[in-house]
């Protein structure tokens, strides 16, 4: 006599992959949709220049009522926190020192500092920027003028403070 039991008959193993295999797809697919999102809603921050630029208080978003703004030909910072930024601007009905100064806001007086350069000082929130227009002559006969104009920007004493006490409660925190 057999020892064997009877068994109902036997099932088909069921494949628990057919399902989990779909249902990865559909979050895998639903991760990158949220990470599309994301990537291209999120404001880009701004580029190395353009930090330069808000620094010196030379940021186009700084300046909203101009409408218009100079590209640097030179943004960085120096060792010491200045930000230096050098500009060329023409002497032509879109571009010249009289519409950069309005651009940016510069309401001080010129000093002569040679025979082709001035500068201007002014605060611009809590920075400190100097200006330093040379101009130079056009090497073509009726061609314009320009004027290298370099802007050194340097927080004042103030914002120095503010950004030590913020810095010094970061680092207790």
């Amino acid at each position: 006599m057999s020892t064997r039991t009877r068994t109902s008959p036997t099932r088909p193993r069921r494949r628990g992959w057919l399902v989990w295999l779909p249902a990865l797809c559909a979050v895998g697919t639903l991760g990158v949709i949220a990470w599309a999102a994301v990537v291209l809603l999120t404001p880009a921050g701004d580029g190395p220049q353009e930090a330069v630029e808000r620094r010196a208080g030379m940021h186009h978003d700084q300046h909203q009522p101009a409408g218009r703004f100079y590209v640097p030909t030179y943004a960085e910072v120096e060792k010491d926190g200045t930000a230096v930024l050098r500009y060329e601007v023409g002497d032509s009905q879109d571009s010249s020192v009289e519409d950069f100064l309005r651009t940016y806001d510069v309401t001080a007086e010129p000093k002569r500092a040679g025979p082709s350069e001035v500068t201007y000082s002014d605060r611009f929130g809590e920075v400190r920027r100097t200006f330093t227009i040379t101009y130079n002559p056009s090497p073509e006969p009726g061609g314009y003028d320009y004027a290298r104009i370099t802007v050194r920007a340097t927080a004042t004493a103030t914002a120095t403070a503010t950004a030590t006490a913020t810095a010094t409660a970061a680092d207790a925190s």
